[in-house]
C-alpha cells in the first residue's frame, strides 16, 4: 500500500535518526527503581516540555511525535513509568503491569522534574500526558500547581470504559478482587503478551502505525514487551482516577484536553467531568480517533498535533 510505503520511508529516513539523537539517561525512582528517560535538547529554548506516555508504553514510540515537535522552541523531555517501556519492573513477572501505589508514579515524576527537567533552569514548563500519562500528569499538577505554565491531557484516564458494568460499581469490584492473594494476579481479561488483530483493536484506526508498534516494535524489541495489569493496579489506578477527578479544581493553569471521539477504553464523561471541574480547561473533541490519537490516521493526527502546537505557542513567556 502507498500510505504505507511512504509512513515507513519517513519513519525510517527522518524520525529514527532525529530519534537516535537524543539524550539517554535515568535516575532513580521510588525505592532505587531505575527510570529511562531521554531529553532532545535546542539552542535557544524558551523553555520545556515533560512528556508522559500511557500504560504500558515507552518513548520509543513517541519518536514520530518527537519529531514533528522539533521546530518548537522547548527542550523536549520523557521518561518511562516504572514497570514500563525500558525502565525497571517492580515484579520478577516481568510482564505484569503493577504498581504498589499509584503515588510512586507521581513521585518519580516529580524526581524526574526537579532533578533532571529543572536542572535546565528554565522558567517555562509545559506538561504533556496520554492517558495514564495524563493521570500521572494530573496528580502532579494538584499536588505541584506551581510547577508547569500549561498541561495537554490526551484521552486521560480517569475512569475505565466498562460497558454495561455501572460505573459506581466497578472500584468496590475491583477491590474485592484486589486481596491478599490475589493483588499481583493478572485482573479479569489480562493476561501474558496479547495480539490483537487490527480489525479488533481499541486503539488505532491507522494501520500503518499500529502496525509499526503491534507487528514490529514490540515484538522485536523483548525490552518493551509487556502484559496485562494486575489487581491491585486496576484498583490503585481506579481510585486514582476518583482523586484527580475530585482535585481538579486545583489546578489553575491552562490545560487542553484532547478527546477521542471513538474512545472505548476509557470513560469520555469522567474526562468531561475533571474539565468540568478544572479552572481553565478546554476540550476538544477529536473526530474518527480512537483511544491513541497520535497514531491515528494522517488527517486526524495531523490536526491533534496542530491543536497541540498551537496551544504550546500561545502561552505567554517570561522575558
Amino acid at each position: 500500500m502507498e500510505e504505507e510505503r511512504r509512513f515507513l520511508e519517513k519513519y525510517e529516513n527522518q524520525v529514527l535518526p532525529f530519534y537516535s539523537s537524543g539524550r539517554f539517561g535515568e535516575f532513580s525512582g521510588v525505592g532505587g527503581l531505575k527510570i529511562r528517560t531521554v531529553a532532545f535538547d535546542k539552542n535557544q529554548a524558551s523553555g520545556a516540555l515533560v512528556i508522559l506516555p500511557g500504560k504500558s508504553e515507552t518513548y520509543l514510540k513517541y519518536a514520530e511525535f518527537f519529531y514533528d515537535l522539533q521546530d518548537l522552541p522547548l527542550i523536549l523531555y520523557a521518561m518511562d513509568h516504572r514497570g514500563m517501556g525500558f525502565s525497571e519492573r517492580p515484579l520478577p513477572d516481568r510482564l505484569k503491569m503493577h504498581v504498589e501505589r499509584f503515588d510512586e508514579y507521581v513521585e518519580d515524576l516529580a524526581t524526574f522534574v526537579d532533578t533532571v527537567v529543572k536542572a535546565g533552569g528554565y522558567k517555562n514548563l509545559y506538561l504533556f500526558g496520554h492517558s495514564t500519562g495524563a493521570l500521572i500528569g494530573a496528580l502532579y499538577m494538584e499536588e505541584h500547581p506551581e510547577t508547569f505554565r500549561a498541561g495537554v491531557l490526551c484521552s486521560p484516564f480517569f475512569d475505565v470504559a466498562t460497558g454495561l458494568i455501572p460505573g459506581f460499581l466497578t472500584p468496590f469490584l475491583a477491590g474485592l478482587l484486589d486481596r491478599p492473594g490475589r493483588s499481583r494476579e493478572y485482573g479479569p481479561g489480562q493476561q501474558d503478551i496479547q495480539r490483537p488483530a487490527f480489525q479488533n483493536n481499541k486503539i488505532s484506526n491507522c494501520y500503518p502505525r499500529w502496525s509499526l508498534w503491534e507487528e514490529d516494535l514490540i515484538p522485536n524489541n523483548e525490552a518493551i514487551q509487556f502484559g496485562g495489569v494486575t489487581n491491585h493496579w486496576l484498583h490503585e489506578s481506579l481510585m486514582a482516577g476518583r482523586r484527580a477527578v475530585q482535585g481538579a479544581g486545583k489546578i489553575s493553569v491552562p490545560l487542553l484536553m484532547l478527546q477521542a471521539e471513538q474512545d472505548s477504553i476509557v470513560k469520555l464523561s469522567a474526562q468531561d467531568r475533571f474539565c468540568r471541574r478544572a479552572s481553565h480547561c478546554r476540550k476538544v473533541l477529536v473526530r474518527g480517533a480512537k483511544h491513541e490519537i497520535l497514531i491515528e490516521q494522517e488527517d486526524t493526527r495531523a490536526e491533534a498535533i496542530a491543536r497541540i502546537k498551537d496551544f504550546l505557542t500561545a502561552r505567554p513567556k517570561d522575558t
